[in-house]
């Protein structure tokens, strides 16, 4: 009872540490991708908006892309307010974003490849609850269509998408589609704090020790 018993915490404890390190609390989700279609977001830049429930710090997001051509490494994002259904003529934050994790999921559509891109912001933005705001997507070093497109979501909420071709924020349209992306308030990078280390060692120390006093009583 007593071996069973320290393995279950030994157990626990490397559960709930690995677990707290990689979940990270979903602020808004504007629904998965539906493997459809997607708008093109190396020669536009993309814009969806969205509504927080509270006052919130932002610090990365998570979205879906059909590709056909090659990625260049450059992510840009914007941060713009509401200006009567369409993003602001100039964004009020921008970045780079940071500890890129693109994925492909082994989905493909109309002879593209789904990625799944786990993104930090370059700086976190505290934003206000129950404010309209647009987040605009540019993965390119230019303005060059590379065939990358924003992969579209059946869901989705408020305004449909809208897109600035060449990047100049004067010239905004509707595209007509929901895009599949999700916001949040914990890093993707999360670095285990010396506790979470320590904690780690114990559970495997007695998980270690378990398994040789087993192998022990089973030569025996």
């Amino acid at each position: 009872m007593k071996r069973m018993a320290l393995l279950s915490l030994a157990s626990t404890l490397l559960l709930a540490v690995m677990g707290g390190a990689v979940q990270a609390g979903v602020v808004f989700d504007n629904g998965a991708p539906d493997q459809s279609t997607g708008n093109e977001m190396t020669a536009w830049i993309q814009a969806e908006d969205f509504v927080l429930a509270q006052d919130t710090t932002l610090t990365d997001l998570h979205f879906w892309t059909l590709e056909g051509g090659t990625w260049d490494g450059t992510l840009d994002y914007y941060l713009f307010n509401d200006a009567g259904g369409t993003p602001a003529a100039a964004p009020f934050a921008t970045g780079a974003g940071q500890n890129v994790q693109k994925t492909a999921t082994g989905n493909t559509a109309v002879g593209l490849t789904e990625y799944a891109y786990w993104v930090d912001l370059q700086n976190p933005l505290a934003l206000t609850g129950g404010v309209t705001y647009w987040i605009g997507l540019h993965l390119s070093a230019n303005f060059d269509r590379d065939e990358i497109y924003w992969e579209t979501t059946s869901g989705g909420f408020g305004i449909n998408g809208n897109e600035s071709e060449g990047g100049t924020f004067d010239n905004w349209s509707n595209n007509g589609q929901e895009h599949a992306f999700y916001l949040t308030d914990d890093a993707v990078g999360v670095v285990p704090e010396p506790s979470t280390f320590a904690l780690l060692g114990i559970g495997g120390l007695a998980l270690v020790g378990y398994g040789i006093r087993r192998k022990r009583q089973q030569a025996v």
